[in-house]
């Protein structure tokens, strides 16, 4: 049987669809929960004033029942003050959270839509989610960042957005990242889903969260309501922290569950260490065996998570109130950026389009992908220039990782291999096979079509392609480039100031400043060179 086809999915309005849950039933900030006794939520909230005070972290990693149990105008707040510093959660999380901004509204009844197999097919939804996290990964952004930012840049589609809280995460630059199970949303049963697209979307976003679980030493982790999703990205991220040589020792940790322990069904009892609750093992105990505490605090988040925030709130002070959109600090400018800008002023044009080049090309290395560049005349010569640039050190020596230096070790010239080699990153210029050249030549009615076969044959899904063309109308260029949107990868362009039809097929378009070849491509060489020196910089 063949495998189905999801283009052919229907989906419906997401008007017509009945909702659980509503804006009238999000908590005010200002109402006092109801009471809750606990030693240990009275001891956590100090550890949480606490790291603030001295400048350490605070994670929060949730279930999406968080966000429908009317609790996103309290994470808002937490958001503004600055008290979290890391907000996280699983595919549901950002789908409810979505949903509030866009329509007020969320949670499907699935009592109507299960039996005729139309749940989850509300088509605004997955449309406009898949088209933030295509666009995000095109620009080297992570899953939480793309949905901020797509919620941040169509403020006409989203009346509801100042109770969004990855559109908040955002806009303050606080990292937001969501970490999906594949299969497990809604929005992965839309007819608009490229899995690709997602997988790497989130892959960055763990990336980013084991970045600040390295920097955990003294904070805290929270996780509330996340059963299997949070325990496990935070202990795998944790291992890799820990790794890598970070030290995060002396932590404090916190599981926040609706149920009480007896209601968990299980042949022994919670104390008995043969019984395997996950988010005791993988939060609660394994973390802080070097150090610092672990909690467990069970009850409704309506209850638990109110109480929290009016214990930390009055330490650490009242919510900012000249909230206003910020610069995402993934958009802080590199060094050899500003180096370049400073040296040719006339590049500042282009700056903008160089940086989500450079986080494009560091995002599709970071994940095994391959940069393909074809260009013709002064254009190939560029492209195997920076192919060069790429395959080996650029500015400085790149250390080859320890265990490749092992496994090097045990050949009969290891040691000279060793002090040689040194890593290089995945670039391949189109072209420059004469056999496959020739044999394109002879066998295919259509001239120019070279670039697009070997493409055809080598790329995948993830990887990028860097078309250079100083008029931006060279028709072999071209063809590649709308090849290679067919097969899912990003095109950048480098064109000169016209820009030609390369910028009708390229997502990102390089146009430097010059109408006569030479002058652009003397200002294509200062722009990539700056692009090899920033990847060197990141990566190595």
């Amino acid at each position: 049987m063949p495998l189905v086809n999801f283009s052919n999915i229907r989906t419906y309005p997401l008007a017509q669809r009945r909702n659980l849950v509503h804006l009238t039933d999000l908590l005010s900030p200002g109402v006092s929960p109801p009471a809750f006794v606990s030693a240990e939520l009275d001891e956590l909230a100090a550890r949480v004033i606490a790291a603030r005070q001295a400048g350490r972290p605070v994670i929060w990693m949730m279930g999406a029942h968080v966000i429908k149990s009317g609790l996103s105008r309290l994470l808002v707040n937490l958001l503004k003050r600055g008290i979290i510093t890391h907000i996280a959660g699983n595919g549901a999380v950002s789908i409810h959270d979505f949903e509030l901004a866009l329509i007020g509204e969320t949670s499907e009844d699935v009592a109507t839509s299960l039996e005729d197999g139309t749940f989850g097919m509300a088509d605004e939804t997955g449309r406009f989610m898949h088209r933030a996290i295509q666009e995000g990964v095109r620009d080297g952004l992570g899953y939480g960042a793309a949905i901020g930012r797509f919620i941040a840049e169509h403020p006409e589609l989203f009346p509801h957005r100042d109770i969004n809280v990855l559109y908040t995460a955002y806009t303050l630059g606080i990292p937001a990242t969501i970490h999906i199970t594949l299969g497990a949303d809604i929005i992965h049963q839309h007819p608009d889903v490229d899995f690709a697209a997602l997988g790497a979307a989130s892959g960055a976003d763990f990336r980013r969260f084991v970045t600040s679980v390295s920097d955990l030493e003294g904070g805290v982790f929270l996780n509330f309501g996340s059963a299997v999703t949070g325990p496990e990205v935070f202990l795998k991220a944790l291992t890799i922290a820990r790794n890598l040589g970070h030290t995060v020792a002396h932590i404090t940790t916190a599981n926040f569950d609706l149920l009480p322990l007896g209601d968990y069904h299980r042949p022994v009892g919670y104390d008995d260490p043969h019984y395997y609750y996950r988010p005791r093992k993988n939060i609660v105990l394994r973390p802080v065996s070097l150090g610092g505490h672990g909690y467990h605090i069970t009850g409704d988040h309506r209850v638990t998570i109110p109480n929290l925030y009016h214990k930390v709130m009055p330490a650490l002070g009242e919510p900012r109130q000249d909230f206003s959109p910020a610069v995402d600090v993934s958009d802080e400018m590199p060094p050899a950026l500003q180096a370049l800008i400073a040296r040719q002023p006339a590049l500042q044009k282009v700056s903008t389009d160089l940086l989500r080049t450079f986080r494009l090309l560091l995002h599709c290395f970071a994940s095994g992908g391959t940069l393909f560049l074809c260009g013709n005349g002064g254009s190939m010569a560029d492209a195997l220039h920076i192919s060069g640039e790429l395959l080996k050190s650029y500015t400085r020596r790149r250390a080859l990782p320890e265990r490749l230096r092992a496994r090097l070790s045990t050949q009969a010239d290891g040691d000279m291999l060793i002090r040689n080699l040194e890593p290089g990153l995945h670039a391949v210029v189109l072209g420059i096979n004469p056999s496959l050249s020739s044999a394109v030549a002879n066998d295919m009615p259509d001239r120019d079509i070279g670039f697009a076969q070997e493409l055809l044959a080598l790329a995948r899904p993830g990887d990028v392609l860097l078309s250079i063309s100083t008029s931006g109308n060279a028709r072999n260029v071209i063809y590649a480039a709308q090849t290679a949107r067919a097969l899912g990868l990003t095109v950048v362009g480098m064109t000169g100031e016209g820009g030609g039809r390369l910028v009708e097929v390229a997502d990102i378009t390089i146009r430097v400043p010059a109408a006569r070849t030479d002058r652009a491509q003397e200002l294509h060489l200062l722009c990539y060179h700056a692009l090899c020196e920033m990847l060197e910089e990141a990566i190595f």
